[in-house]
């Protein structure tokens, strides 16, 4: 994503050069083909580019130059040319920041394309220069198509500067006719610029993140067979330009098919298409603004332009979406969409998760409270050690109770009996009851206990 940073380029400004951002006035793109050997098989004939011309922004960022405006955001490092696979191969810088070359190609078994685009500047006026070529291959056949654009810019008030009248725009004014037409040619619905928003956005260092998309007109009348570019504004949230390109495509629809559009923006009608309407969507970060286009014959074309009711410009008002809160201009910030989105679907699937475990909790708490089922085997086995462990309990209640039964009654505690015989008060021998004499000398024998 490009960024509304602005700087000087490091080149010019160590050679003393002006700088090139500011507000320019660019021309149309001019566009020729050429086609040889092209046969059905090769299937629908490459389509052009296309460009319609206006007032555009010019900031020299990092040596190129990032251009807004007049229907498309494009920088000096990229090729004007478009195509579903095709990339930048190459790119060089040289001139001390005043030319650049990109070259961009496509290969396949079938199809081949080769893009140069080159860009030279002034200080005043800057050119663009592109070469295509477009080689199919099928059937035996080589189809092959080429292609040169051009496209001119001219300053019209330099940042820093006062303004300055374009030398282009001086150009047109003397060459202008004295009264203007009754009535447009076909090509000049495809010519005319889109109006420009009634509030240019504001120039800023640097740009936020994209918070405005705005799309102008609303509403554009065509005709089969023309050509118009929508003009895209991108702000941030302090309405600070954001050099960022919307990305396009077609709401699907009974007419859908007459309708096709580029990346820059550029729709264009097939020659054939039935009177109907159309609507194109700009899509930023996500958030997108539908535009109508409204094909009309060119008869009835002819007849509002003539009474006065119909603008080539297209309606003056524009398409807004408000792409993140707090944009500027909106009364009142919105979250983008997606956003939105991805947060409802996580808040229910928490509430989901949260709803199943309570739920499994309650199941798990009722199976706890439940007794089991006894198993028809288990139970016998149970009974069994119930039983035997019954009776040996009872044996040795029996056994502890058997000798209690034979011990004799406890009496009352007797005196013991005192202890009977004599002894020899002289040596203290003890002798029996019939003793009267000591055998050791002969004394008178005592009784005991005496």
């Amino acid at each position: 994503m490009l960024t509304g940073t602005v700087a000087y380029a490091a080149n010019a400004s160590a050679q003393g050069k002006p700088t090139l951002s500011g507000s320019w006035s660019a021309s149309s793109v001019s566009e020729s083909w050429s086609f040889d050997g092209w046969v059905d098989a090769c299937g629908p004939k490459p389509k052009g580019q296309g460009g319609g011309g206006g007032s555009v922004q010019i900031r020299e960022q990092g040596g190129e130059l990032s251009i807004v405006g007049a229907g498309r955001a494009w920088s000096t490092a990229e090729c004007w040319e478009q195509a579903p696979g095709l990339g930048r191969v190459s790119h060089s810088q040289s001139g001390g920041g005043r030319f650049w070359r990109t070259r961009c190609s496509l290969s396949n078994e079938k199809e081949r394309i080769t893009v140069t685009t080159t860009v030279s500047a002034t200080d005043t006026s800057i050119t663009m220069q592109e070469t295509s070529e477009h080689k199919v291959t099928v059937e035996g056949a080589t189809c092959t198509a080429t292609a040169s654009r051009s496209r001119s810019f001219g300053l019209a008030k330099r940042d820093g500067e006062d303004a300055a009248p374009s030398a282009s725009a001086s150009a047109s004014a003397s060459a202008a006719p004295s009264s203007p037409p009754a009535s447009p040619p076909p090509s000049a619905a495809a010519s005319a610029a889109a109006p420009a928003p009634k509030e240019p956005p504001k120039e800023c260092k640097v740009a936020g993140d994209p918070a405005r998309l705005e799309v102008y007109p609303a509403k554009k009348t065509l005709r089969p067979g023309d050509r118009f570019s929508f003009r895209t504004v991108v702000t941030d949230s302090k309405g600070c330009l954001a050099f960022v390109r919307p990305t396009w495509a077609v709401t699907p629809g009974p007419f859908a098919a007459k309708v096709t559009v580029d990346g820059s923006g550029t729709v264009t009608v097939a020659e054939g298409a039935e009177e109907g309407r159309v609507e194109l969507v700009a899509t930023v970060s996500g958030k997108g603004v539908p535009v109508a286009v409204e094909i009309t014959s060119p008869t009835k074309y002819d007849a509002l332009l003539s009474a006065g009711t119909l603008d080539p410009q297209g309606s003056e008002e524009g398409a807004v979406a408000v792409i993140a809160t707090g944009a500027v201009g909106g009364a009142k910030g919105v979250a983008d969409d997606v956003g939105r989105e991805r947060k409802q679907t996580f808040v229910a699937i928490v509430i989901g998760l949260a709803f199943a475990l309570g739920f499994a909790g309650l199941v798990l708490m009722r199976r706890g409270r439940r007794p089991a089922e006894p198993d028809p085997e288990t139970e016998a086995v149970l009974n069994e050690e119930a039983q035997a462990e019954a009776e040996a309990k009872a044996e040795t209640e029996a056994e502890a109770e058997a000798p209690k039964a034979q011990a004799p009654a406890r009496s009352a505690p007797t005196r013991a009996a005192a202890p009977s015989g004599k002894v020899c008060p002289t040596c203290g021998e003890r002798y029996g009851a019939e003793a009267q004499f000591c055998g050791a000398d002969g004394t008178t024998l005592v009784p005991l206990n005496r």
